[in-house]
């Protein structure tokens, strides 16, 4: 009887489990820096968010004399510059200063993890059967503990930012754009649907892409070591052409994986391009119009106009990282495939190991 297929939903399901008890198991003790850092990212999308209502007060206090009045602050015309220059410099300055931060906390608990994964990685293969080494090229296991370890401690240190921090900037910008105008936030609602559809068809590529990108990989790491361990055989029977051939057909291999990888990307972000064109001039189209019927400001218009762009890079970075989520699955999955072998080899309960080991 054949096994039913899985659907994509359960299986993506299954995917972000097996991920997220792998970070939970390896990324034991490293909760508060996680913490630490999702505190910081809000203040950085929050100063982020600032920013462009600054710049549409100096645009309207320019145009049309309206002093600032930040929290209801009755500021005399001769103050509103000098404070809203001042208030760009601290506002940027805490922006700059809380992403910084977050790297810095994120960067321990990536590395931390990457630490205790190939600690547990190398002692598990240690205890595996000689049959399992034999019959597995060690290519393809040297791979999985370097380059498939590796994905993952930068999962952590540059893409986990990207992925809450712009979640949080695209939160809060949303809210914004809703207690300021309607009309434009039900435009910048539909952006968010729109661009997840786009998402989702170049995730499942990319991910299906980056997984043949990293068995390839692995091919030819295991090529360049069988013909490194016998080279004395091989420029004995004067087999270095073959060997040659060989390693030419899966280095060619390895390079078309990145290129199929890289054209999806390529044209993701050509299409994510177009679209923030479309909607920047759909906002321009209908903010003029309500500039010209008193409802909103032209230095309120101006700051939609910069949210709204805005919205496009942490949108973008949300789906170019998701893009990443995909290649984290496919080196999750290599990972725990390793992990899951039962070993051939088991300390007894109460066993003190080799004097070598008590020594080392």
């Amino acid at each position: 009887m054949r096994g039913r297929a899985r659907s994509p939903r359960r299986g993506e399901a299954g995917d972000a489990r097996r991920t997220a008890a792998m970070f939970r198991r390896y990324g034991a003790g490293q909760r508060a820096s996680f913490v630490l850092a999702v505190a910081l990212l809000a203040v950085e999308s929050a100063t982020a968010i600032v920013l462009p209502t600054l710049i549409g007060s100096l645009i309207d206090f320019l145009k049309g004399g309206t002093p600032w009045q930040p929290l209801g602050l009755g500021l005399s015309a001769d103050m509103t510059v000098p404070l809203l220059a001042v208030s760009l410099v601290v506002v940027t300055a805490a922006n700059s200063l809380a992403d910084s931060l977050a790297e810095i906390s994120l960067a321990k608990a990536g590395r931390t993890l990457g630490y205790n994964l190939r600690t547990s990685l190398f002692s598990h293969l240690q205890r595996l059967s000689l049959a399992f080494h034999v019959r597995r090229s060690t290519g393809d296991v040297l791979t999985r503990i370097t380059g498939d370890v590796e994905a993952l401690e930068e999962f952590v240190t540059e893409s986990v930012s990207d992925l809450v921090g712009s979640m949080m900037l695209l939160a809060g910008t949303l809210t914004f754009l809703f207690w300021r105008s309607w009309q434009i936030a039900t435009l910048a609602v539909i952006i968010v649907p729109l661009l997840a559809i786009v998402s989702r068809y170049f995730a499942r590529r990319i991910k299906a892409s980056s997984k043949e990108q990293r068995a390839r990989e692995g091919d030819l790491a295991n090529t360049a070591q069988e013909m490194l361990s016998t080279i004395s055989v091989v420029q004995i029977y004067g087999r270095t052409r073959h060997e040659q051939r060989k390693f030419a057909a899966e280095n060619r291999s390895a390079m078309n994986a990145v290129l199929r990888t890289a054209r999806l990307e390529a044209l993701f972000g050509f299409t994510v391009s177009i679209l923030e064109a479309l909607v920047i001039a759909v906002v321009v189209l209908i903010g003029a119009r309500l500039v010209d019927a008193s409802v909103i400001q032209a230095g309120l218009l101006v700051s939609f106009i910069l949210l709204i762009q805005g919205m496009f890079k942490p949108t973008r970075r949300i789906i170019k990282e998701w893009n990443t989520v995909g290649k984290i699955y496919a080196s999750v999955e290599r990972i725990g495939e390793l992990l899951d072998r039962e070993p051939a080899v088991r300390d007894l309960e109460g066993s003190r190991g080799t004097p070598m080991d008590q020594a080392g």
